[in-house]
């Protein structure tokens, strides 16, 4: 047998297994078999239940990402407000903390006058010689 036969064979083997392959396979053997159309079914169904799981997911995503930027905004503003009142705050106890300052500079100074005006009238008192005055409770005992 010459070469030139086998080698036409061997094509000829060839294409037909290609076609073979190609070729559509008939509807009688899907429908033949119930259990390959209900799982195919099956996974279809489950494959919606998937998109509408992962769409819903989505949806609620969104919502979650814009709660937290708004949650984030009123940080911001309640940090704003925090820093104003702080300043504020600030400024009033500086001011109160000056008016207190005055206030005991005021009472200093009233303490030294006192203390100047009774020793002045002490010096007045023992000048005429006048036996110091009892308190009121020392005389109510002695009777």
């Amino acid at each position: 047998m010459p070469r030139s036969y086998k080698i036409i064979g061997f094509l000829l083997v060839t294409l037909l297994g290609a076609y073979g392959c190609a070729k559509p396979t008939t509807g009688g053997s899907s429908s033949a078999d119930p259990t390959a159309t209900a799982k195919v079914q099956k996974l279809e169904d489950d494959y919606r239940a998937a998109v509408a799981a992962r769409d819903q997911f989505g949806t609620k995503l969104a919502a979650a990402e814009e709660q937290g930027a708004k949650t984030q905004r009123e940080l911001e503003l309640t940090k704003a407000t925090a820093a104003a009142e702080k300043e504020a705050l600030k400024g009033e106890v500086k001011s109160r903390t000056t008016e207190r300052d005055a206030l005991q500079i005021q009472y200093e100074t009233f303490r030294k006058n006192l203390k100047e005006l009774i020793g002045t009238a002490d010096t007045a008192v023992g000048a005429l010689n006048l036996p110091p005055l009892k308190p009121a409770a020392d005389q109510g005992a002695q009777k």
